[in-house]
């Protein structure tokens, strides 16, 4: 009777009702981590807590903490129907059990009972009501928030791509969430006419990975504006034996961006895969460095394929991290393609994957734009996918040299 007169799902009720439920109820003792009841599964009986406290989730999502005075199980007994989340003891419970038909008929002989019992749905209803608005109204800010982040991690994606004669360069970018871990970037070395190409992925997607991406993004672009020498403004700077200034900036920004994230940020163990090239474009010369990045592809304008493989390992998990640049001649008619894992790795329902082969068996990638290459292989992805979600931010780059 003390334990009825505590329960709120009871309040209420007459005392010779709660007597005749005493009479009905019947005295659990259950350990810890036991399943009292199980999603999906019939139900008839409703719980009262007299001691101790349970877990009601869905899976592994936990949707609330019951104790002493609390119901559960109501529901089931009202209507029939199976359950709809899991309820587990987080220590040891004592429960009072009580049947469906005993509850049934101590309201028979208690009809005043029922009026006490809709006050408790009733209850109970506008409670979740109240917890549906609030959730909801915590989601919308969220959501608002999210977008904010989205507009200001636009704002870190160049507005217009840098020109340059005899060559087109285009871009693609598209977001699995609000926010993303992918980034790209083009620009202009200062006074030297050479264009600086950086396509990264940062491992993990959402909120976090879109912090760090601004985060890499803004390093390199400073490490390689302010860390390049125009060897036109100071002709007696000497680079490492064998190297260009250009070869010498690649890895300097790298080293110094790994350095950085790898020390400073060494707690969040977040890195990123990076290709970072820099392109002349008088010569067609690429000088480059591969960053543990998926291989771009160097379409040439004979038919053949060239991959630019790794050349040194992701950015920002070891800060010792060695990073050698290598460089490719793009003939006129070659057209390069870097992407990260969001187009190779795309899955369709099957759970197959797009794949890079797939991007090397692309036919007439020559006779196209860069723009028109990028949309077309965008458009591949999707068909692939199929109903299946985007599962990975999509980054593209493209340039193609038109020849003099």
């Amino acid at each position: 009777m003390e334990a009825l007169h505590a329960c709120g799902f009871l309040a209420g009720m007459p005392d010779e009702l709660l007597q005749a439920l005493a009479a009905r109820c019947r005295v659990l003792t259950v350990g810890p981590d036991r399943a009292v009841v199980t999603q999906g599964e019939a139900g008839s009986t409703m719980y009262v807590i007299i001691g101790g406290e349970v877990r009601v989730h869905d899976g592994e999502v936990t949707l609330a903490r019951l104790g002493e005075g609390e119901v559960f199980g109501e529901m089931a007994v009202l209507d029939a129907e199976v359950r709809s989340a899991t309820v587990t003891t987080t220590s040891d419970a004592t429960l009072l059990e009580l049947e469906r038909d005993s509850l049934f008929d101590a309201l028979a002989t208690h009809p005043g009972g029922f009026q006490a019992i809709l006050h408790a749905v009733l209850q109970r209803e506008r409670g979740i009501v109240h917890d549906v608005k609030t959730r909801t109204e915590q989601v919308l800010a969220y959501e608002k928030e999210l977008e904010i982040g989205r507009r200001i991690q636009a704002g870190f994606l160049p507005d217009a791509l840098p020109t340059a004669e005899h060559w087109q360069i285009a871009s693609c970018f598209e977001a699995a969430r609000e926010v993303a871990g992918d980034f790209y970037d083009a620009f202009e070395l200062p006074g030297s006419g050479r264009l600086a190409l950086v396509l990264g992925d940062v491992c993990d997607k959402g909120v976090g990975a879109a912090l760090f991406m601004t985060l890499f993004r803004s390093l390199i672009r400073a490490a390689s504006l302010y860390g390049f020498v125009d060897p036109r403004i100071d002709a007696d700077t000497a680079g490492r034996a064998g190297a260009s200034r250009e070869q010498d900036t690649l890895v300097n920004t790298l080293v110094t961006t790994n350095r950085y994230i790898a020390t400073t940020h060494a707690s969040s163990s977040m890195f990123a895969s990076v290709f970072f090239g820099i392109l002349d474009p008088a010569s067609g010369r690429l000088d480059y460095v591969n960053a543990g990045h998926e291989a771009p592809i160097v379409f040439r304008s004979d038919g053949e394929c060239l991959t630019l493989e790794v050349t040194g390992g992701v950015v920002g998990l070891f800060a010792a991290a060695p990073y050698r640049a290598a460089h490719v001649m793009l003939q006129p008619g070659d057209m390069l393609l870097a992407f990260t894992d969001g187009v190779n790795e795309a899955k369709n329902a099957a759970g197959d994957q797009f794949s890079e082969q797939r991007l090397l068996e692309l036919e007439n990638v020559r006779a196209l734009t860069p723009d028109e290459l990028l949309q077309h292989i965008l458009g591949q992805v999707r068909a692939f996918r199929g109903e299946a979600p985007q599962s990975d931010d999509i980054s593209m780059l493209a340039l193609k040299f038109l020849g003099v």
